[in-house]
């Protein structure tokens, strides 16, 4: 895959073109080599980016946990839509920054702690705590049904914190109830991440779980309770 180095004000930052999946060990290797030469100031383009599947999240993981622990710092720029709704459903939002504009990505390396996480605090996200059962996806009714608890939930899937974690790409059956209504919701999903303990140890056993085959009528259903409770938790933060 392309990968383009370029250096603005003591910030390096690569260009990445293509998809970001398995075969894209050249960013891991690329990072090795900034840190190593002790530049450690570093954001990842993804302007020109298709698409960042599994396998492109761990990547993502191993060069974030390269750099911090090189007491460096990595910030996202551009980031697809789709990519950011991957990052909230596996809970990765808030251990990656995230930026749409160049100049702003450069200047956050100076920004205080307090300034950045004041800037973090701006973007709302809906933690929910939901009883879920889960089973993979299988030809027999035999296949062993799970729970779990789900801390987190969009339009795209859900986090569940749970020890009995299944492999990436693993398809599952889902069941859950949406506060204030009493129909269950069923649909399947997709293990598309598993709990990072160094990066999510908050969040660790656990999986996300990306939506698959999902209605139209399920997606409004899930999408219109998260614009509602958004909407009140930002009414009563700003009472």
């Amino acid at each position: 895959m392309p990968i383009r180095l370029r250096e603005e004000n003591d910030v390096h930052i690569l260009d990445i073109d293509g998809r970001v999946d398995i075969n894209s060990s050249e960013i891991v290797e690329m990072v090795g080599w900034l840190v190593n030469s002790g530049k450690l100031k570093i954001i990842f383009n993804f302007e020109n980016v298709d698409i960042v599947d599994y396998n492109g999240l761990s990547i993502l993981a191993i060069s974030y946990k390269n750099i911090v622990n090189h007491k460096g710092r990595l910030k996202l720029l551009n980031v697809p839509l789709s990519v950011v709704e991957m990052l909230k459903v596996v809970k990765l939002d808030s251990v990656f920054e995230l930026y749409t504009d160049e100049e702003t990505a450069i200047n956050s390396f100076s920004e205080s702690e307090a300034l950045k996480l004041h800037l973090r605090r701006k973007f709302p996200r809906l933690d929910i705590h939901l009883n879920v059962r889960y089973k993979m996806v299988a030809d027999t009714k035999s296949a062993k049904v799970f729970e779990g608890k789900v801390l987190n939930i969009s339009g795209a899937g859900i986090y569940i914190y749970t020890p009995h974690t299944f492999p990436m790409g693993t398809l599952l059956d889902l069941q859950f109830n949406i506060p204030g209504s009493s129909a269950v919701l069923e649909t399947t999903g997709r293990v598309s991440w598993l709990a990072d303990k160094d990066l999510q140890s908050h969040a660790y056993p656990g999986m996300g779980v990306s939506f698959s085959h999902l209605t139209a009528e399920k997606e409004r259903a899930i999408i219109d309770f998260i614009d509602k409770n958004v909407t009140h938790r930002a009414d009563q933060a700003d009472e």
